[in-house]
């Protein structure tokens, strides 16, 4: 999964929350799954999955992956909070909270990289999103962000089922099984271009 990243991506993070590569590595495990989940419940309704993808269309194109580093390192300033309160909503001090618990960084950290890992997933959907064209609809959008989710949260260690309870996202007893290919393969996408 790190040598997916490329460009220094993860160790990018580490030095911003102030963290080892490896704690970063591993929080973002539990992130990734977190938010898609979220966005995948999201965009369940008709009005939450037409919110999702007129965000898509006016701020999310893709290509904050070509630059990520530059991206994190001016990430205080980022879509990031925004995003995360459309997505979250009152649910986020619990999912930090939840977050910080499982992966041993500190609130403030996983806050951190949770508005950086949220507007690189929505890159990633723009640019899904903009290869599709015309075809990419509400259901396009449901099916996608149903698929990544389940499937990162099958791979990761971390036992995520309460805070994915919390976003309503995942349903299953899945939460820890190891499973090759998901979360690594995500961030592959997010992070290989």
């Amino acid at each position: 999964m790190l040598k997916q990243l490329g460009n220094g991506g993860i160790e990018s993070m580490a030095n911003k929350i102030g963290a080892n590569s490896q704690q970063t590595s591993s929080a973002l495990e539990g992130i990734v799954p977190t938010l898609l989940g979220a966005m995948s419940n999201n965009s369940q309704s008709k009005s939450g999955a037409s919110g999702l993808l007129g965000a898509l269309d006016r701020d999310h194109d893709g290509s904050i992956l070509d630059d990520v580093s530059g991206f994190i390192g001016n990430s205080d300033n980022g879509p990031g909070e925004g995003i995360l309160k459309h997505v979250l909503g009152g649910n986020r001090n619990t999912v930090e909270n939840g977050l910080s618990a499982k992966t041993g960084l500190n609130t403030s950290q996983v806050g951190q990289l949770l508005k950086i890992a949220a507007p690189l997933i929505m890159g990633y959907l723009g640019k899904q999103k903009k290869q599709q064209g015309s075809g990419f609809d509400l259901g396009s959008i449901a099916g996608l962000l149903g698929g990544m989710s389940n499937t990162s949260d099958k791979s990761t260690g971390l036992d995520l089922g309460d805070i994915l309870q919390v976003v309503g996202g995942l349903s299953g007893g899945n939460s820890g099984a190891q499973r090759s290919g998901g979360i690594g393969g995500l961030l592959g996408k997010l992070f290989g271009k």
